[in-house]
């Protein structure tokens, strides 16, 4: 797991996830873990603004809607599942079964594409998702509103890449 920032504000959050957002090809898979208000939803607005899509300043939680498609040169698909989780399987395991990710058409790759970037919140609901992704953690300490930690975690060739490049483009004070 490499660390991309500690004792973060909201603005170097969404200068990081701005950076991240200008370095996406397409194709890409990203995991946003997190409690409740660590920030996913701002992440993924400011990903959106680096991503050069139409309108970033509608990118708000699909937390009801569960899925919201931004367009533009590369088509963010913003996906919540919290609250896909079948009431059995979250109440024995924690954890959402296959129907939650199958019913919004993740696992048969309808919504992912060469030309979309997937962003996932409560992603860690989904049991098996592909092999390559880059999951990102957003930790923000009890009582401390205005901190958080950002950490990313690549699985698969593609999102090692991408973490290379990212973690470059924070070294070169274009982030963070």
């Amino acid at each position: 797991m490499a660390l991309l920032g500690h004792d973060l504000d909201e603005t170097a959050l969404t200068a990081a996830a701005r950076a991240l957002g200008s370095l996406l090809r397409g194709g890409e898979l990203l995991l946003l873990d997190g409690a409740m208000g660590a920030g996913k939803t701002t992440f993924t607005r400011a990903l959106a603004e680096g991503l050069g899509v139409d309108r970033p300043e509608r990118v708000t939680s699909p937390t009801f809607a569960l899925c919201l498609i931004h367009p533009g040169p590369r088509t963010l698909v913003h996906i919540d599942l919290y609250r896909r989780g079948e009431a059995d399987d979250v109440q024995q395991s924690g954890h959402t079964g296959g129907a939650g990710a199958a019913a919004l058409g993740l696992d048969s790759g309808e919504l992912a594409g060469p030309d979309k970037i997937l962003a996932v919140e409560w992603a860690e609901y989904w049991i098996s998702p592909p092999e390559d992704h880059l999951r990102i953690v957003i930790v923000r300490p009890p009582g401390v509103a205005a901190s958080r930690t950002l950490e990313a975690t690549a699985a698969g060739p593609g999102a090692a890449d991408l973490l290379d490049r990212w973690i470059a483009s924070i070294r070169r004070g274009t982030a963070i």
